[in-house]
């Protein structure tokens, strides 16, 4: 068939019907093309800019672009929620460059969330300065003007750029760690500060949100010291509630230009969401490479670094054009090198499938993507119109392709597809009352001014920090962070914990992987993905951040086995339902490495190393909710079916209330979260909904008042699910983490016996406001957290000071 004839929808639309296995269960009627609503650009730029945005933008500018720099022309803080591509980066980069035009020291601070944005934005600001003549020529005298500015920024370019540059492009983690440290070194930067972009800011929420909070009015407290009041711009294309996001992530008052004020031209899209009779992962790799080899550009979004790698090896042995390869894999660890090709062929359309993570969500420039496939629904309704957004830009068609994967809240979804789309953005959490971490900030302000914490300028830092200083004045706070000397480096601007580990191959780096990860796609001995090729692990190095990589050749695969153990620390609320307890509790996580098991690509099982390996724990101090079945209905549950059907059906429980936890409490993220069963000795078992960020974000408690509407739609969805096998399917029982497989009949027994527990009136134990997470002890080498009772650090390996 000649592809060329048709259009991408048209393409999309045969390729999908006629792909063997695949059906449709949700097909609406396609977003129709916009034409753009623009009006004259604002005749009081200075004339040079005036003059370069005329001739790029002979159509003038889009409503909402106008409106926008009204209110920045009026120096209103201003966030700009728009669709995607509707030119949201030229409202952010007019008024900055018209300030040069008129002030050559002004400075302005760029902030993005990933480095690749930073690259990405630094390249069309180099490009349009150079076609302002004053500003070229500002630039040839000053070749660090505009300088990114992160941990890839040489050390011997650093000191220039920190004397010239007036544009910084950076990240929150540099702005902590390299500006507000040492505020010496950016003295003439923050006197002339005059604005400051915050692009991508749905990204600040959670714990890295909660940091970037306090980081914010960190700035502004630093900027009042240097006689200096920049106007903040925000930017996003999914955010629930953009003012009050931005206003509670800065301290602020913010104007919004909405999505009603869009006056953007946009193409014509489609969406699709399809179920697979095979694996979703088979389905979306051949889906792609015929979508690809019909001329189209295809972005895949796995859930996963993993999936993505084993679809693009395998995508290898499917490609028919070997003389001719264009698919890749783009996450994170890749060198800026790999990323910066990938980006670059998908542009030049050399690159026309890309198997990749949520590393592309963002706005990076990647030109216009014909197709977007997204194997298993994206965590979030964010990232569903983020991924969606990457397809159709300026003008041009799009089609858009979900294929439901095998989990219980795709199953549910594929079958009430409405639902789904329904959705709003899911509310971006802050949490400005977690101790920890507002402890750890109230020191790094008190270093910033010197150490004198009566400096502190309490009406920029917020109450909060106002209060820490009345406890710490009255005596009552001593946390150990506020005696350490260099405060800056125990704070984990992203809540991960501890620094990247470097991947290096005959002593060449090729990326870095973060601990969490590494526990499951590095350990010891396993076999590890990284852009279509493969590589053993020979030792992993905790104090050197590395891990040691040698060439695989064979046709071998690893999967980590993770145990996750559970203290709970104090209980906030409790109630007991018969002989059933639910409880919010302060927590700490454990996860462990027991094996490491090798298989062929046939699957079949080729060795298993046992134990740790030596492998780092990762501890993760938390909050959540827990249901506990108390032993006398347990003992009647194992007597009823069997020991090992009875913990069978627990852990498939708690599988099916991770999956379905969002359907209960309203839009979240659910890389925010997890759960775990846990069957500790001598002691009742329990079902644990918990925060995967340190100290929590008020997330997962939110399951307290709502778990016997979790156990109910636990039971719906495994009742109704057509599957027809005892065993199930990985849509309601079967779990693909699990070598023992579950029972339906024993999973849906356990939860309608948790149910009917559940339906008695509940005898209130204990019930008090949650409380955040009580201060921790940290390493003093690396400054991680220090679990009670550890005797050596799991992050670098020294040993704790009193420990025996």
């Amino acid at each position: 068939m000649n592809w060329s004839d048709l259009s991408t929808i048209e393409t999309a639309r045969r390729i999908l019907t006629t792909t063997e296995g695949l059906s449709i269960c949700y097909d609406p009627t396609a977003e129709t093309q916009r034409e753009g609503v623009c009006g004259a650009v604002p005749s009081d730029l200075h004339s040079e800019l005036l003059d370069y945005v005329q001739t790029q933008y002979p159509a003038g500018l889009f409503r909402h672009q106008k409106l926008a720099l009204q209110h920045l022309s009026n120096d209103l803080h201003t966030v700009i929620a728009t669709r995607t591509s509707s030119g949201k980066s030229l409202i952010y980069s007019i008024p900055v460059l018209n300030r040069l035009l008129s002030e050559a020291d002004t400075t302005a601070l760029f902030l993005f969330p990933q480095k690749a944005l930073a690259n990405d934005q630094l390249q069309g600001l180099i490009k349009t300065v150079a076609g302002i003549p004053t500003l070229a020529r500002l630039r040839a005298v000053k070749p660090h003007l505009i300088s990114r500015y992160d941990g890839a920024t040489p050390e011997d370019r650093r000191p220039a750029i920190r004397d010239q540059v007036q544009v910084l492009l950076t990240n929150p983690d540099m702005l902590h760690y390299a500006v507000l440290a040492y505020p010496e070194n950016w003295q003439r930067f923050l006197t002339k500060l005059r604005y400051v972009i915050v692009d991508e800011c749905h990204e600040y929420r959670g714990i890295f949100g909660t940091n970037v909070s306090y980081l914010f009015r960190r700035l502004q407290a630093m900027c009042r010291r240097h006689h200096s009041s920049p106007v903040f711009i925000a930017t996003s294309a999914t955010v629930q509630s953009p003012q009050l996001h931005m206003e509670r992530l800065t301290g602020l008052p913010f104007a919004c230009v909405g999505p009603d004020d869009d006056g953007s031209r946009q193409g014509e899209r489609k969406i699709w969401m399809v179920k697979s009779a095979e694996h979703a992962y088979d389905a979306g790799r051949k889906l792609t490479l015929e979508l690809a080899e019909a001329g189209l550009t295809v972005l895949t979004f796995c859930l996963s670094r993993t999936a993505a790698e084993r679809m693009m090896a395998r995508a290898g042995r499917d490609n028919k054009d070997a003389e001719s390869p264009f698919v890749r894999v783009y996450r994170a660890g890749l060198t800026p090198t790999e990323r910066e090709e990938i980006e670059a062929g998908l542009r030049n359309r050399s690159i026309r499938a890309v198997f990749t993570t949520s590393a592309l969500e963002l706005g990076i420039d990647i030109g216009a993507i014909d197709v977007v496939v997204c194997v298993g629904l994206p965590n979030t309704m964010m990232s569903l119109w983020q991924r969606a957004g990457r397809a159709g830009r300026a003008g041009k068609q799009g089609a858009v392709i979900l294929i439901a994967g095998q989990t219980p809240i795709d199953a549910y979804y594929a079958e009430h597809p409405t639902v789904l789309f329904e959705r709003d953005h899911e509310p971006l959490i802050l949490n400005l009352a977690n101790r920890p971490v507002r402890n750890l900030h109230y020191a790094c302000a008190v270093k910033e001014v010197g150490g004198d914490e009566l400096k502190l300028d309490i009406g920029s830092l917020g109450p909060e920090i106002g209060e820490v200083r009345r406890h710490r004045e009255a005596g009552q706070l001593r946390d150990p962070v506020f005696y350490v000397s260099d405060p800056h480096r125990s704070v984990r601007m992203r809540g991960t914990g501890d620094e990247a580990y470097k991947l290096m191959c005959n002593k060449e780096d090729i990326g870095d992987i973060d601990p969490f990860h590494l526990l499951r796609e590095a350990p010891r001995n396993g076999i590890y993905s990284h852009g279509g090729k493969r590589y053993r692990v020979t030792d992993v190095m905790p104090k050197a951040r590395q891990v040691r990589l040698s060439p695989e050749f064979g046709p071998y695969f690893t999967t980590s086995n993770i145990g996750t153990s559970i203290r709970v620390r104090r209980l906030s609320a409790i109630r007991e339902h018969g002989s059933v307890i639910v409880a919010q509790a302060i927590l700490d996580v454990n996860d462990y490495l027991r094996s490491v098991t090798e298989k062929h690509l046939n699957g079949q099982v080729v060795r298993t190393y046992q134990g740790s390996g030596g492998m780092p724990n990762n501890w993760l101090p938390t909050e959540g909710t827990f249901l506990r079945v108390e032993l006398p209905l347990w003992q009647e549950a194992i007597d009823r079916l069997g020991d090992p059907a009875a913990k069978a059906a627990l852990v498939t429980s708690a599988r099916l209330f991770g999956s379905l936890f969002p359907t209960i409490t309203g839009p979240c993220d659910a890389t925010d979260y997890s759960a775990t069963a846990d069957f500790p000795k001598n002691a009742p078992p329990a079902v644990y909904l918990y925060d995967m960020v340190q100290y929590g974000v008020g997330l997962s408690i939110e399951a307290y008042g709502r778990m016997a509407d979790l156990v109910s739609r636990s039971i719906e969805l495994v009742r109704a699910c057509d599957c027809g096998i005892d065993e199930g399917c990985f849509q309601c029982v079967r779990n693909p983490q699990s070598e023992v497989p579950a029972s339906r009949a024993a999973t849906l027994s356990l939860l309608e016996m948790i149910e009917a527990e559940l339906s008695q009136p509940p005898k209130l134990i204990q019930e008090t406001a949650a409380d955040a997470a009580p201060s921790v002890a940290a390493c003093a080498d690396c400054h991680a957290p220090r679990p009670p009772a550890a005797r050596f650090c799991s992050n670098c390996g020294s040993k704790f000071e009193n420990a025996s």
